[in-house]
């Protein structure tokens, strides 16, 4: 419980309700103790409600459709998942025997589950404000950037070529340069390159992704396209 509390950054007054929210509702039936399922349903409700408000203060310009797709992004499956890894959720989780047997500390919907038990907890534990914190700290890195490249309607790849195409610099190329991390939470880096010239590195936890956050980027690096203008006309 302590490695737990020291890697989400947060100490239990009550180590109980943490135990809950570690509970597999399998591990919960053999041994008739309480499991996280209601502390789940408490934790996505809170979840949806803290990133909904973040993203409607800080994105004041953008539609209700937009923030929609950025909420669903940022509470997918796939999201929460790959949090609960980066906190070692898996080897804390309390699961029936056939659920270690198959593999359960390594299921993403188990793993989402928990991770939103996680943040009920904290919010049974010290009130609203303090679940508040601890999901704006634990989602930094998806909350600060100014649009999630995976269900946005904007498409920064095409938004790139367009522009390469009106320069007469043909099509940008993506390679990728290295896989990083075990296979239950890969991450991919690609390097993109206009006219020859390389461009910024894109990481993400798809080639696709990887590719939009390479395309994002290049757009926003006004060093790289001064390079790109040298060349065009040292080529006039």
């Amino acid at each position: 419980m302590k490695q737990i509390e020291t890697l989400i950054g947060y100490t239990f007054k009550d180590k109980a309700i943490l135990k809950q929210a570690l509970t597999h509702a399998s591990y919960g039936y053999e041994k008739g103790v309480p499991h996280n399922e209601r502390l789940e349903f408490l934790g996505d409700a809170i979840l949806g409600a803290v990133i909904a408000e973040y993203l409607f203060t800080h994105h004041p310009d953008v539609d209700e459709g937009v923030l929609s797709k950025q909420k669903s992004a940022i509470v997918s499956e796939e999201t929460l998942a790959k949090k609960a890894n980066q906190l070692n959720l898996g080897k804390a989780l309390l699961l029936g025997k056939g659920e270690m047997r198959s593999g359960g500390h390594l299921k993403p919907s188990i793993l989402s589950d928990a991770f939103e038990a996680i943040i009920a907890a904290v919010e049974r534990d010290s009130g609203f404000e303090a679940a508040r914190k601890f999901v704006n700290r634990l989602f930094q890195p998806e909350l600060q950037q100014e649009l999630l490249v995976l269900k946005n309607d904007q498409d920064f790849k095409s938004l790139l070529q367009e522009r390469t195409q009106k320069m007469g610099l043909g099509f940008p190329i993506y390679k990728m340069d290295k896989v990083l991390g075990p296979e239950h939470d890969r991450s991919f880096c690609f390097k993109i390159q206009i006219a020859g010239i390389d461009g910024p590195f894109g990481e993400g936890s798809s080639k696709k992704r990887a590719q939009q956050e390479c395309a994002r980027k290049a757009l926003d690096d006004p060093n790289f396209w001064s390079k790109i203008k040298q060349l065009a006309q040292s080529n006039e």
